[in-house]
C-alpha cells in the first residue's frame, strides 16, 4: 500500500521568498507544504496547521532556527525538525542538534532529486511509525478480552497507590493514639500530648484525599470512564498539588528529602482527580527510581509556574536518570522496565494529559536523574 505523503504536512520556515518558491516547486502537488516566513509565524502557524515536519533556514529575521527548534521541543515535541542552510558551521550544527534536537540537514541550493530522497526517507518512517501506533492501540482498546484485561491492569495500578497512603497513614495514627494514652497515663507534658494528636490529624486529612482519589476512579467508572477517563473540567492546581503531596509524602519521604515550589498557579482546563492521578503517577515513580540508602541525598522536586498560556508543573527527581533511547517508549503501552510493573502508568498520565489539550513529555537532566513536564492550557 502506497503511502500518502499528504497526510504527513510540511511547514517550511524562510524569509527568502526565492528558496520558498524553490522548495515549493521541487516538491510539487505531491507532499502537503506550507510556508511561512519568520519563527513567530511559524510557532502561529503550528496552531492551525497539523504539521508533522519543519525544515527552517538557519538565518531568520527574528530568530534563528534552533531558537525555534527549542521552543518546538517543549510546545510540540512530536514534530520532527530539519535545519536547512547554505553553510552548515560546527558551532551551528552543534547548537541544533544540542538545543533543537533536529533528526536532520539539508544544504541548499537544493538537488531536487536528493530533496525529494530525503523528505521520501523521512515520510516513510513516520507512516510505519504511526502504522504501528495505530495497530498497538487497536490491540490495546480492541476485543472485550483485551479491553477487560486493560481495565483490570489498570484498576489495579491505580487503586494500588492511595490504598498504599491509606495503609500507612492508618498505622501512624494508630501508634499516636496509644501514644497519647500512654503519656496522659504518665502524667506526660500537654504540649507533647497536642503535637501528637496535630500530627494524627495530618495524618487524617491525607487519609481522606487518598480516599477522594479512590472515589473519583470509582466515578469515573460508573460513568463508563475508565479506559477513556475524562480530563474536562477546571481546577486550582496549587490545591491539587498540595492534596497529592499530602497523599504521597510519607511514602515518598522514606527515600528522599521532597521539595514543593508553587509559584502562581492560576487555573487550569483540567479536573482535579484527573491532575492527582497524573501527580501521584509521577511522584511514587519518582520515588521508586532512587536508592532508598541514600536517602540524605536524594531529591524530588515539583515544580509549577505559568509558561504563556499554559501551566507547566515539572516532576524532577536526582536518580539513575532514564537509559538512552527509551525517553518515548516510557509512554507507550504495557512498556515497563520495572520488574513487576503493568506498563499503563505514564501511558495513563499521556492520554489525560492529551485529553486536556496539554503535553508530557521527559528528559535526563545534566547533573543526573529525570525531569517530566507537565503542561496543560489555562482555564479561558
Amino acid at each position: 500500500m502506497l503511502l500518502d505523503y499528504r497526510a504527513f504536512p510540511i511547514l517550511y520556515v524562510d524569509g527568502d521568498a526565492a528558496s520558498a518558491s524553490r522548495f515549493r516547486e521541487i516538491l510539487g502537488e505531491q507532499y502537503s507544504v506550507s510556508v511561512v516566513n519568520t519563527g513567530a509565524q511559524a510557532l502561529r502557524a503550528l496552531d492551525v496547521v497539523e504539521a508533522r515536519v519543519l525544515v527552517a533556514e538557519n538565518a531568520l529575521a527574528d530568530m534563528t532556527a534552533t531558537d525555534l527548534f527549542e521552543q518546538l521541543r517543549l510546545l510540540r515535541p512530536e514534530v520532527v525538525r530539519l535545519l536547512t542552510a547554505t553553510q552548515l558551521t560546527a558551532e551551528i550544527a552543534e547548537a541544533a542538534i544540542n538545543r533543537g534536537r533536529v533528526s536532520g540537514y539539508m544544504a541548499k541550493p537544493w538537488q531536487a532529486d536528493k530533496l525529494c530522497a530525503q523528505l521520501t526517507g523521512l515520510l516513510e518512517a513516520l507512516g510505519r511509525e504511526s502504522s504501528a501506533r495505530s495497530m498497538e492501540m487497536s490491540f490495546w482498546h480492541g476485543g472485550q478480552v483485551a479491553a477487560a484485561t486493560t481495565i483490570y491492569e489498570e484498576l489495579v495500578h491505580e487503586l494500588s497507590n492511595p490504598l498504599g497512603a491509606l495503609e500507612i497513614n492508618a498505622s501512624l495514627v494508630a501508634d499516636l493514639l496509644r501514644e497519647v494514652l500512654e503519656q496522659r497515663g504518665n502524667n506526660a507534658d500537654l504540649d507533647v500530648i497536642q503535637s501528637s494528636v496535630q500530627t494524627a490529624c495530618e495524618a487524617h486529612t491525607d487519609s481522606l484525599a487518598a480516599i477522594d482519589q479512590m472515589k473519583s476512579l470509582v466515578s469515573r467508572m460508573r460513568h463508563g470512564g475508565m479506559s477513556r477517563p475524562r480530563a474536562q473540567g477546571h481546577c486550582d492546581p496549587a490545591r491539587v498539588i498540595d492534596a497529592t503531596v499530602r497523599v504521597v509524602r510519607a511514602e515518598v519521604e522514606k527515600v528522599a528529602q521532597l521539595d514543593v515550589r508553587v509559584a502562581a498557579a492560576p487555573t487550569v482546563q483540567m479536573e482535579a482527580s484527573v491532575l492527582g492521578q497524573i501527580l501521584l503517577n509521577l511522584l511514587l515513580n519518582a520515588a521508586q527510581a532512587l536508592q532508598p540508602q541514600k536517602r540524605a541525598e536524594n531529591r524530588i522536586q515539583v515544580l509549577a509556574s505559568p509558561v504563556a498560556e499554559q501551566l507547566l508543573i515539572s516532576v524532577r527527581d536526582n536518580g539513575p536518570g532514564i537509559a538512552s533511547g527509551l525517553q518515548e517508549r516510557v509512554f507507550e503501552p504495557f512498556f515497563t522496565t520495572k520488574e513487576n510493573g503493568t506498563g499503563l502508568g505514564l501511558a495513563i498520565c499521556r492520554e489525560l494529559v492529551s485529553r486536556a489539550h496539554g503535553t508530557i513529555s521527559v528528559e535526563n537532566l545534566r547533573a543526573g536523574g529525570a525531569q517530566f513536564d507537565i503542561r496543560v492550557p489555562l482555564a479561558k
